[in-house]
């Protein structure tokens, strides 16, 4: 009898534990265990040529899958580098003491994968590579596949004698009329000279990185939109749709969501057109909504707005395969966790103007993340446009959707010209998850809750007979429509009269002043 009665008790307690425990949402991305690198910088090199180098290099790390934490030396905790089989080392300044700092006595006993970067490498990597010291601050072309790059100054060349070392890019110095390597890597150790944003070193970067991190996933591109708004000329996307399927150029379209009245006519539009999108073998993605400078009057339900609008999407039966968004986001606990918690795939624009919420050292890392990057980039540095051959990480090529013809026609026709192979995204594993819906790409196909959709759709135009808002009962209408007309007239006539008196005065003035 005791026994019984203590296992109804057991039962009553499990009872009132799940009535009283806050629900978890539902995460759709449960992201697989990603390889770690730990980056350690000496400076930012705000104001100096070195500026932007290290975010270069975290969105480089990102399109490779890996989780990634930054932190500067200054910062660094004792004991920190065990925790990782993975270091970058960023050497932005040349007059750091740091025999004395914690990072620098970790560094001796350190034996993990080691790749450096900045114009003197350590000994230990030196040994390791056999580097040497080749010239010093010369002129020099670089170049690295199809891409090139004129006129660098580079402080030091270094090259090895190393028969099994491997070679990354040539720089080519004039005036001397050698040439010596951009960087070299040999198993677990790599060196890199330099490597400065929005310039061709943050892609020659990319080849080494691949090596180094052993990464052997055959890399893509693919053509992105932005910037794609419901009151954007959704009759210039649809046709632009219409000409890249004729051209048979997949595409991908991040759009911006909407969170509020989505059941206007305007939102109906929005859905159809992005509809007749998908049907023109194009993909939708959802690009991060924009964060307002006042970061403390930010709404709060970011995680049910973001839910809400990816399952109007799927209502509609559009199948969103990814998120878009700028880098910061991966590195901020709060849009993480509310905004990107939905998707196991994104694409990382570079970061225009960070506002962050919960701000971490720490990345959040993606089965599949695409590298953005501007074609005016890419055209800059190409030697040769026949010669296009993928960069090493699945890479974004993005352009901002158009506003005018005349800018869709040129976009258009430079798109059929190029020699570019663009990937269709879906032909990918792709998942999207909310708590009602499951929505995901399977060998070319879309799939939603299960149900393998097709892609055929229409024009489809929405009416403008909607009512905004709705009327609340009226009392005394008849009446006080007659008493606004009665007072309307009784106006007018005191008008009249004045402009009367007004009148004849003016005549009496005038006689009088003659007389």
């Amino acid at each position: 009898m005791r026994r019984k009665h203590s296992w109804n008790v057991m039962v009553l307690v499990l009872l009132i534990s799940s009535l009283v425990l806050p629900a978890v949402p539902v995460q759709a991305a449960d992201h697989p265990s990603h390889p770690s690198v730990l980056i350690v910088y000496d400076s930012l090199g705000m104001g100096t040529k070195h500026e932007g180098n290290v975010e270069a290099l975290k969105r480089l790390l990102a399109s490779f899958r890996v989780q990634v934490t930054a932190e500067s030396v200054d910062s660094y905790t004792a004991g920190s580098l065990n925790n990782y089989s993975k270091l970058i080392e960023v050497r932005n300044r040349s007059d750091l003491l740091e025999e004395q700092s914690e990072f620098f006595k970790d560094l001796q006993s350190y034996q993990g994968d080691f790749l450096y970067i900045g114009e003197r490498p350590r000994d230990k990597l030196a040994q390791m590579l056999g580097l040497q010291v080749q010239a010093v601050q010369k002129v020099a072309d670089l170049s690295i596949g199809p891409f090139a790059e004129k006129s660098i100054s580079v402080p030091y060349f270094f090259d090895s004698k190393q028969a099994e070392i491997r070679r990354y890019g040539t720089l080519k110095v004039q005036a001397l009329g050698t040439s010596y390597p951009y960087a070299v890597q040999r198993g677990a150790y790599a060196y890199v000279p330099f490597m400065e944003r929005d310039t061709l070193s943050e892609i020659a970067v990319s080849y080494v990185l691949k090596d180094w991190l052993q990464e052997d996933q055959k890399s893509h591109y693919f053509l992105v939109f932005k910037e794609i708004y419901p009151f954007s000329d959704l009759s210039l996307l649809e046709r632009m749709s219409d000409e890249l399927f004729e051209a048979g150029i997949p595409f991908i379209v991040s759009v911006h969501p909407v969170f509020n009245n989505t059941d206007y006519p305007a939102m109906k539009r929005y859905m159809n057109t992005l509809k007749y999108v998908q049907s023109r073998n194009g993909t939708v993605l959802v690009e991060a909504p924009v964060v307002a400078s006042t970061i403390q009057d930010l709404d709060r339900s970011l995680y049910h707005q973001m839910e809400h609008f990816i399952d109007v999407l799927a209502q509609d039966g559009i199948v969103p395969l990814g998120m878009g968004a700028e880098m910061y986001w991966s590195y901020d606990e709060h849009y993480v966790s509310e905004g990107m918690a939905f998707f196991d795939s994104v694409i990382l624009f570079p970061d225009a103007r960070p506002i962050y919420k919960a701000k971490r050292n720490r990345s959040e890392a993606f089965p599949s993340s695409l590298y953005s990057v501007n074609p005016e980039f890419l055209k800059r540095y190409l030697a040769d446009d026949r010669l296009i051959k993928p960069l090493p990480m699945d890479t974004a090529i993005t352009f901002n959707f158009v506003e005018k013809e005349s800018e869709l026609e040129s976009l258009v026709d430079g798109l059929k010209n190029s020699w570019i192979t663009f990937e269709d995204y879906k032909t990918e594993a792709h998942s999207v998850k909310t708590e009602t819906n499951e929505l995901k790409s399977e060998r070319g196909s879309l799939v939603l809750n299960g149900v393998n959709l097709g892609i055929q759709a229409s024009h489809v135009e929405t009416s403008s007979d909607y009512v905004y808002k709705q009327h609340g009962q009226k009392s005394f209408e008849t009446w006080f429509t007659v008493q606004n007309k009665f007072f309307i007239i009784v106006i007018f006539i005191t008008l009249a009269v004045f402009c009367a008196f007004l009148f004849i005065g003016y005549r009496m003035y005038k006689r009088k002043f003659y007389k």
